[in-house]
């Protein structure tokens, strides 16, 4: 059995690859391989911030009765990466090599200041919060068809 922070610290480096792979594109001008690294990593990020807003924080916050704190934090920087990613969407369609690469690199400063919260911070505290619920039932409630897309039901 693993533990939270084990599991979704491995996520975080998978699409750290698929992110790496598209900026990789983009600097040899493959545009295809490009935006299908990209489209990987968003499908990647997008079903890992479904697991972190539809089943981690609410559990954490129901165990710990913290609601204002770290998670909504994240909530919200969940929600300017996703805005950032759409700007480099349009980099990619545009096939603008300096757009993206300065967009990339902003995008990845914020990435890695969001992980290294949710790694040594959130989701520690998840794993003591939460014993009964490892990375690997996190994963599982996870990909239930009930689940809404990330951010839907949640916005300030």
């Amino acid at each position: 059995m693993t533990n939270i922070t084990a599991v979704l610290t491995a996520d975080h480096r998978y699409q750290d690859r698929l992110f790496a792979a598209a900026t990789q594109a983009a600097e040899q001008g493959d545009w295809s391989a490009c935006h299908a690294q990209f489209d990987a990593f968003l499908r990647a990020l997008k079903q890992h911030m479904k697991i972190e807003e539809e089943v981690l924080f609410p559990a954490f916050e129901q165990a710990s009765g913290i609601s204002g704190g770290p998670t909504w934090v994240m909530r919200q920087e969940h929600q300017q990466m996703l805005a950032a990613l759409d700007r480099i969407a349009a980099a990619i369609a545009a096939a603008n090599t300096e757009d993206f690469r300065a967009l990339a690199q902003s995008f990845a400063g914020l990435m890695a200041a969001h992980s290294t919260k949710e790694e040594h911070v959130l989701y520690p505290l998840c794993d003591e919060v939460l014993p009964g619920l490892n990375g690997e039932k996190l994963q599982e409630m996870a990909s239930q068809p009930s689940a809404a897309a990330p951010g839907a039901s949640r916005r300030s």
